[in-house]
């Protein structure tokens, strides 16, 4: 089984501590994957017995195993990056997200999206062609659903939501503040909120109800840095198709 079909299966018992080893491990892979169970402990200001346990969670049978699978992924990785054909890490990171998803979380969000009164989509900059997307999909089955990629209108809707909507923030670092903002104010009116992130602890997963994951690796060339939002895009689609089928 792919190292990454073992995260995805049990990603769901995961708490924010096992997220951030699972972050840090994944950042630092082709250091971790040669680092002493101690060592990444230490990193993380924890201990190694809690390393160990993550490692358990995650399927497998201690920090030796992982540490075998983590390197047998580093070394795929950097055999595509010595082959200087960077459309295989983009690939690649496409594979990765729909190993991410997980059957079970879909149909919550399947779930919600059916249920809930109102369905507001929060993002900004690049993902906020995806989720204006995404809510004109919804609007086609008379979905209400709203995209807002301005502070100062995700605001304005986060103040009005109630327990009744559903708002589904996308930001693949998960860190950006004024979305963030927006997510918190709607949480503390009753909305259910919905993260998609990238993979690992960020602080968007941390506060939100539910989560979905993509991959999508920094690119970086010439002091440009550049990160895919098809792997967002995919995700959104998969939901919405799968959502034609559940109705």
């Amino acid at each position: 089984m792919e190292f990454f079909n073992r995260i995805v299966e049990n990603t769901n018992q995961l708490s924010k501590s096992d997220n951030e080893i699972l972050s840090y491990c994944i950042r630092n892979s082709a250091t971790v994957s040669h680092m002493k169970v101690q060592e990444v402990a230490a990193a993380l200001y924890t201990s190694p017995a809690s390393i160990i346990r993550f490692c358990k969670k995650i399927g497998f049978s201690g920090f030796s195993e992982f540490k075998a699978q983590l390197r047998m992924e580093t070394r795929q990785e950097e055999t595509a990056r010595k082959s200087q054909i960077r459309s295989i890490d983009f690939l690649k990171d496409i594979h990765k997200t729909t190993q991410l998803i997980q059957e079970d979380t879909i149909e919550q969000i399947l779930e919600l999206i059916h249920t809930k009164e109102r369905i507001e989509l929060y993002a900004v900059g690049s993902s906020r062609m995806v989720a204006n997307e995404f809510a004109k999909r919804l609007q086609l089955l008379k979905k209400t659903a709203f995209c807002y990629d301005d502070s100062s209108l995700m605001n304005i809707s986060a103040k009005q939501v109630t327990e009744n909507d559903l708002v589904i923030a996308l930001s693949v670092s998960g860190e950006t503040s004024l979305l963030i903002a927006a997510a918190n104010m709607a949480k503390s009116k009753g909305a259910t909120i919905i993260s998609i992130t990238n993979l690992g602890s960020n602080t968007l997963s941390d506060m939100a109800d539910v989560n979905v994951y993509v991959q999508s690796t920094r690119f970086s060339k010439a002091d440009i840095e550049v990160r895919s939002r098809v792997q967002l895009l995919i995700l959104c689609e998969y939901i919405f198709f799968r959502y034609l089928e559940w109705l």
